[in-house]
C-alpha cells in the first residue's frame, strides 16, 4: 500500500462510518459552515494574552555557555501574542510523563529539581513565566494533558537566536533543543529515585503521597512505570543519538508503534537523526517532510498529524481488526485531533521571517545584489523563489533522488526498508477494508494501520480537514523532480529522496541539510572536503556572518560527521564559485 494513499483510505473511510458527505464550500474567502462549528481554540488566551508583556517569555540569563542576553524580541511573521502564546501549549494530546513526577523530580546528582531554569537551558529549552495557560512555568513545547506533560508542536518548531544580549525568537524555527539528552536526564532521574530512599522519601512528601500508604504505592507504581518507559525508550536512539537540534523522527514513530503493536523488544535503531524542519508555509506544500512521503491533499495534513503525535508520545489503544463493524469503529487514543486542526489553521497563517536588520548587522544590500544571479544560476531550478506575504502561495515539491543528490541515505533508507511485526494487528483489516495484514507489514503500512485507525474515531476532524482543503484547493499532485518511480519490486523507490523546500527564511534554520551536518550557509557552499567534519552544536549566540548558530571549540554538543547518518557530503549546487562570490551568495540568502 503506498503512504499516498492514507488520504483516499480516510475518506472512504471515515465518510462510510459517518454517513456524510464533505461540506461544499463556496468561493468566498470566509471558512466554511460545519454542522457544528468548532469553539475557538484562541478564545481563553484573548483573555490575558495582550496583558502579558513579550509572551511572558525569559531570556537566557546566567547560561552554561555565556549564550545570554537582556530582551527578547519577536519578528513579524503574521501572528501575535494570541496566536503565539496559544502555539507554545496547545494540547495535542501528547503524554510524556506524568506532571507530579516531572516537576518534583530531582537531578540523578543532586537535590537540585530536574525541573528548573538550569535544566531547560541545558537542554536548550526556552524559559517562560507562568501564564493562565502554562500555570506551572514550563519552558515552551511542554504543554499539560490532564495530568500528564507532554510535547506541542512548538516543542520541535520554535527557536531564538541570541546576538549582542537579545534574544530573537522565531516561531516555526528548527528548535535547537537535546530531546535524546533530556529523556535520559528523566529516565537518569527516575533509576536515582527508586535506588535512593531518601530522594524517594523527599518526592513522596513534595508529591503529597507521603503518609498514605494508598498514594505512595501509587506514586512508586507510576515511577515504575514511567522507569520501563524511558528506559526502553532511549534505548533505541543510542546508535547515533540526535543531540541539540536533531532527532531521528521517523525512528520514534516507528517504535511508538512497535511499542503498542508488538512490543518493545521487537525496535528497531532510530539511528538516522534530521533537522527539525521549519514549519512555515508546511500547510501550502503539496508534499512534506524530507523524504515528501506525506501528501496534504485531502485529510492529509490531519493524517500527517497524528503521525506525528503517534511519535511524541500520544497514548494508542489498538485492537485486532477482524470485521466490517471492527473497521468502521478504528481505536481509541488520546490524540487530540480538532487541536491538530486549529494548528493547522493557525500555521496556514504563519509567515518566515525577515532578517532584523535592527538587530542584526544590517544586509550590505549591494553585495546581495551580486548574489541574486548567483542564485538564480545555481539554486532557484530547485529552491523556487516565493513571496513570503502573498496569500495564495503555494508549494510545489522538488524532489531530488538520493543519487542525484548525494546527501546521507540513512534516513530515507531506514523508512523505505522498515519491515515491523504487525503483533496484535496480525490477521486484521487494512483501513480501507481491502486487505488483511501479515505477520510483517512495512513501516509504512503499519503507520498507515495506526494513524488511520485512529482517526476513524475523529470523523468530525476528518470533515473539518477536508473543508479546509477544499477551501484551499489542496488536492494529492505528483511530485516534480528527478527520483526513481515506484514499482511492483521496489514500492517505495520514490522515497529514496529529499524534498527540496523555498529558501524564505533559510537564515533563521541552521544547521542545514537534512541531517543538520552543516552548520552554516557559508560552509553549505564550501566544497564537501572543505566543510566541517566535526563540529559543535547547541549554542544560541548567531554567527551573522557565516549565517547559522555558531560553533566555537566548546559547546553542548558535537555532530560528529564521519558516522553513518551525519554525513555531510552532497548538495554540491555552488560549491564551486570563487570566495567573493560566496560571500555574495550568502549575503543574498540573507534577504529570502
Amino acid at each position: 500500500m503506498r503512504i499516498s494513499t492514507l488520504p483516499l483510505i480516510l475518506v472512504v473511510a471515515c465518510s462510510s462510518a459517518h454517513k456524510v458527505d464533505a461540506p461544499t464550500v463556496s468561493s468566498h474567502s470566509g471558512p466554511p459552515s460545519l454542522a457544528t462549528d468548532p469553539p475557538d481554540p484562541f478564545a481563553p488566551i484573548r483573555e490575558f494574552a495582550d496583558s502579558v508583556a513579550h509572551r511572558a517569555a525569559l531570556p537566557p540569563t546566567n547560561d552554561p555557555w555565556g549564550d545570554n542576553a537582556r530582551e527578547v524580541v519577536f519578528l513579524d511573521q503574521n501572528w501575535g501574542p494570541v496566536e503565539g502564546l496559544w502555539f507554545w501549549y496547545a494540547n495535542q494530546g501528547s503524554r510524556l510523563i506524568r506532571r507530579d513526577l516531572l516537576l518534583h523530580l530531582e537531578l540523578a546528582d543532586s537535590q537540585r529539581p530536574l525541573a528548573s531554569a538550569e535544566s531547560w537551558a541545558r537542554f536548550r529549552l526556552m524559559a517562560q513565566e507562568p501564564t493562565p495557560n502554562n500555570p506551572d512555568g514550563l519552558p515552551v513545547g511542554l504543554p499539560r494533558d490532564g495530568d500528564h506533560i507532554g510535547l506541542s508542536c512548538a516543542a520541535c518548531h520554535a527557536s531564538q537566536l541570541v546576538y549582542e544580549g537579545t534574544a530573537v525568537r522565531i516561531d516555526g524555527a528548527p528548535a535547537i533543543m537535546d530531546m535524546n539528552g533530556l529523556f535520559e536526564a528523566i529516565e537518569a532521574s527516575i533509576h536515582a529515585t527508586l535506588a535512593d530512599s531518601a530522594k524517594l522519601d523527599r518526592l513522596l512528601a513534595v508529591a503529597g503521597a507521603a503518609g498514605s500508604s494508598e498514594k505512595e504505592a501509587e506514586l512508586i507504581l507510576a515511577l515504575q512505570q514511567a522507569r520501563v518507559f524511558f528506559t526502553t525508550y532511549n534505548a533505541n536512539f543510542q546508535a547515533n543519538p540526535g543531540g541539540y537540534g536533531r532527532v531521528d523522527a521517523i525512528g520514534g514513530i516507528l517504535n511508538q508503534v512497535i511499542r503498542v503493536t508488538s512490543g518493545t523488544t521487537n525496535s528497531v535503531s532510530a539511528d538516522a537523526p534530521t533537522s527539525f524542519p521549519v514549519l512555515w508555509d508546511a500547510p501550502r506544500h503539496d508534499w512534506v517532510q524530507w523524504t515528501a512521503f506525506s501528501s496534504n491533499g485531502g485529510p492529509g495534513s490531519l493524517a500527517r498529524n497524528v503521525g506525528q503525535v503517534v511519535g511524541v508520545f500520544g497514548e494508542l489503544h489498538p485492537t485486532g481488526i477482524h470485521n466490517a463493524e471492527e473497521n468502521r469503529r478504528g481505536f481509541s487514543t488520546s490524540i487530540r485531533a480538532h487541536s491538530l486542526v486549529d494548528m493547522e489553521e493557525a500555521v496556514w497563517k504563519l509567515q518566515s521571517p525577515v532578517w532584523p536588520d535592527e538587530v542584526l548587522p544590517p544586509i550590505d544590500r549591494g553585495l546581495a545584489e551580486q548574489g541574486e544571479s548567483l542564485y538564480a544560476e545555481h539554486c532557484a531550478a530547485c529552491h523556487a523563489p516565493i513571496d513570503r506575504a502573498d496569500p495564495g502561495r503555494r508549494v510545489e515539491a522538488m524532489v531530488i533522488g538520493i543519487d542525484n543528490v548525494g546527501t546521507d541515505p540513512r534516513a530515507a533508507d531506514n523508512l523505505v526498508e522498515a519491515v515491523l511485526p504487525t503483533g496484535i494487528l496480525e490477521g486484521s483489516l487494512t483501513v480501507d477494508g481491502d486487505g488483511v495484514l501479515g505477520t510483517e507489514a512495512s513501516g509504512i503500512d503499519m503507520i498507515i494501520a495506526v494513524a488511520g485507525n485512529a482517526l476513524k474515531q475523529r470523523k468530525t476532524a476528518v470533515v473539518r480537514t477536508l473543508a479546509n482543503a477544499k477551501r484551499w484547493s489542496l488536492a494529492e499532485t505528483p511530485k516534480q523532480g528527478s527520483f526513481r518511480e515506484d514499482s511492483p519490486e521496489q514500492p517505495f523507490a520514490s522515497l529514496r529522496a529529499y524534498k527540496a523546500r523555498p529558501l524564505n527564511g533559510v537564515w533563521a534554520s541552521s544547521p542545514y541539510l537534512h541531517n543538520g551536518s552543516v552548520p552554516t550557509l557559508y560552509d553549505l557552499l564550501l566544497p564537501e572536503d572543505q566543510r566541517p567534519q566535526r563540529f559543535t552544536v547547541g549554542r544560541w549566540t548567531f554567527d551573522p556572518v557565516r549565517v547559522g548558530y555558531e560553533s566555537r571549540e566548546t559547546g553542548p554538543g558535537v555532530v560528529d560527521t564521519t558516522i553513518p547518518g551525519n554525513n555531510n557530503s552532497g548538495h554540491t549546487y555552488g560549491t564551486a564559485i570563487a570566495e567573493d562570490e560566496r560571500l555574495a551568495l550568502v549575503e543574498y540568502l540573507k534577504t529570502l
